[in-house]
């Protein structure tokens, strides 16, 4: 997968600004300011539906404008296609395939894209649902029928907490069957694709952790469920689980188990690296998670995702920089970065921006 060209209107600190990247190495430089992360932003959009920066789709229209257009041309299985996102303050948004419009969920798993910010500490050190939806992305780029599931329950989950608050209000007794059932439908395939997940990374991880650092340490994923020491995925379990925690869920108006409230531990030679590790460690590893997450990608769809590099320059020392880009050009991994000119010692197409 490659992307062709990306074009802002109006979005952020760009009037009308296009680019074509490299279908190799972009290294996108100028002072702070400058719009660098802007275009990262950008086409992490086009590929998600939402910024990785705000919450808000407001803020990345352009200062004084009424609405903003992200255009990507984008090349998949030697197809050219192209996404359109027009936003706007008072209307949402609007996606086009083509000119076609689709919906979000079908923009998932189109133009296929994977992140490293230096955020992405937080994946490790950060709440459960960050890393909830790491996973989730992950797995949704490759299977609609994936992210369906997981809309489906958060809509169950949402519709249970609601009955649950109406009948503290109104003393009356849930009817919670119906949700119960939904959730634990969903819970059960979702649950499952994940274990199959984590198992397929776990398998990639420790290649690309010793290959970044020449160590041999042991780096995996583990995935923790509420309610088991042993994840379970079958639904009988979820139903059970869900009746026996009827009258703690009814007293907090909530739903204390599904997928909506696991996590995931991430361990260095079986120590939790959140604990144990390093900082040097800690970003090593997650690196290495989203090499991993690439080759995943790639295993699924038969093309590796575009690679998206924000600010790595403090991330990553000059030897695991070196290592990376070993790795990217033998894998021909499309990849844009944004940084100074001496990040990969003059390798790639560089564009100044500001």
């Amino acid at each position: 997968m490659k992307c062709k060209s990306l074009r802002l209107i109006q979005v952020r600190s760009f009037q009308d600004y296009k680019v074509e990247p490299s279908p190799g190495l972009t290294l996108f430089t100028g002072p702070n300011g400058s719009g660098k992360t802007n275009l990262i932003e950008a086409l992490s959009y086009a590929s998600t539906g939402k910024s990785f920066r705000t919450g808000s789709d407001g803020e990345i229209i352009g200062l004084g404008e009424e609405e903003g257009t992200i255009l990507v041309d984008f090349e998949a299985g030697k197809t050219v296609q192209t996404i359109k996102i027009k936003l706007t303050r008072n209307q949402g948004k609007k996606i086009f395939l083509n000119d076609t419009a689709i919906r979000k969920k079908e923009l998932l798993g189109l133009f296929r894209t994977v992140l490293f910010t230096p955020d992405e500490l937080q994946l490790i050190k950060g709440a459960p649902q960050l890393r909830r939806r790491f996973l989730d992305m992950e797995i949704s780029q490759v299977s609609p029928r994936y992210y369906e599931e997981f809309l489906r329950c958060t809509r169950a989950v949402q519709q249970r907490n609601s009955a649950l608050k109406n009948a503290q209000l109104t003393g009356r007794k849930p009817d919670l069957d119906i949700w119960d059932m939904q959730i634990a439908a969903s819970a059960s395939y979702l649950v499952r694709k994940r274990l199959e997940t984590i198992d397929q990374m776990n398998r990639m991880v420790p290649a690309m952790e010793e290959r970044l650092t020449g160590n041999k340490e042991s780096l995996s994923i583990r995935y923790i469920q509420q309610g088991s020491d042993s994840p379970r995925y079958d639904m009988e379990w979820f139903l059970e689980q869900l009746s026996r925690r009827r009258e703690e869920d009814a007293r907090f108006c909530h739903t204390s188990l599904g997928p909506h409230r696991d996590d995931l531990r991430f361990l260095l030679n079986g120590l939790d690296i959140s604990a144990y590790g390093s900082q040097g460690q800690q970003r090593t590893a997650i690196l290495s998670m989203k090499l991993s997450e690439m080759e995943f990608i790639r295993k699924e769809t038969g093309e590796y995702p575009v690679l998206l590099l924000d600010d790595i320059g403090s991330e990553l020392d000059r030897s695991r920089r070196a290592a990376l880009l070993s790795f990217l050009t033998e894998q021909d991994i499309q990849t844009l970065v944004t940084g100074t000119e001496k990040m990969f010692e003059g390798e790639g197409k560089v564009v100044e921006l500001g």
